[in-house]
């Protein structure tokens, strides 16, 4: 499928699907609390490896190769794009690894859409309608490939979904639907927890904390605690397919050195 400037534009994606995690309304501010790296490389083996749907344990790191090129589907009010370019910007900042905002319809209209782009440009879709719309927008793009996230949406399970596309270790593709709930605190911390979560912290769990991946805290921005796992999966001694015995005695050493004791 290619892409267009048209409001509802088409894209491509890979052929391997893997379900991210909902969020439920997190309320609250950062955390300091001191966590001891060998709790923190706990916490990464949770996050990093285990999916809270299928309780499937994977035995290799996720992660993207290519630069992350961002567009946004639908007509959000202005600051939902401000949310998405401020955290991936911050995601860039602490994990190295290159992601922008390309495209919106706001961008296309203020005539700051970069040139040259085409329909193999884009790896991450951000879509913004509401629901009737947004099943309509998905399922003529994926198929039923997203008919569980949907289902979690409708039914108020969770406010926003995300799902990545791998060949084999590698993520390739992300899409992420925001449902037009118009409620300011929950996009900001939808935008938050779904695009860190896609860049291959997967799972939720109550046992890790403080953090943004625990669906009963109270923080709907990254803690000092989640820096760390992204800086951790991001490390250059990290690569695509460690395999997971590899990748805790790395975490080990990278926090060692970040945070001697």
């Amino acid at each position: 499928m290619s892409w267009n400037s048209a409001k509802s534009g088409c894209w491509s994606i890979g052929r391997t699907a893997l379900l991210a995690t909902a969020i439920l309304f997190p309320l609250g501010a950062r955390a300091d609390e001191r966590l001891s790296n060998s709790e923190i490389v706990r916490n990464f083996n949770i996050i990093a490896f285990g999916n809270e749907y299928t309780q499937h344990r994977y035995a290799r790191i996720r992660k993207w190769r290519k630069p992350v090129v961002a567009r946004i589907d639908g007509n959000p009010p202005a600051y939902f794009e401000d949310f998405v370019r401020q955290h991936l910007q911050d995601l860039s900042k602490i994990t190295g690894h290159p992601l922008r905002l390309a495209y919106s319809a706001r961008m296309r209209q203020e005539k700051r859409v970069p040139k040259g782009l085409n329909g193999k440009s884009f790896n991450m879709f951000l879509l913004y309608y509401p629901m009737a719309e947004m099943t309509t927008v998905v399922r003529k793009q994926l198929g039923n490939k997203m008919d569980p996230s949907l289902k979690r949406l409708k039914s108020g399970a969770s406010t926003c979904e995300a799902q990545i596309f791998k060949k084999g270790d590698e993520i390739r593709t992300a899409v992420i639907l925001f449902p037009a709930y118009g409620v300011r605190t929950t996009l900001r911390a939808c935008v938050v927890e779904e695009l860190t979560q896609v860049m291959g912290l997967i799972n939720d769990s109550n046992d890790v904390r403080p953090s943004i991946f625990n669906d009963t805290s109270q923080y709907f921005e990254l803690t000092d605690h989640d820096r760390l796992l992204l800086r951790i999966l991001y490390d250059a001694r990290m690569p695509i397919g460690t395999p997971r015995r590899d990748a805790m005695r790395t975490a080990h050493t990278v926090l060692n050195e970040i945070r001697p004791h």
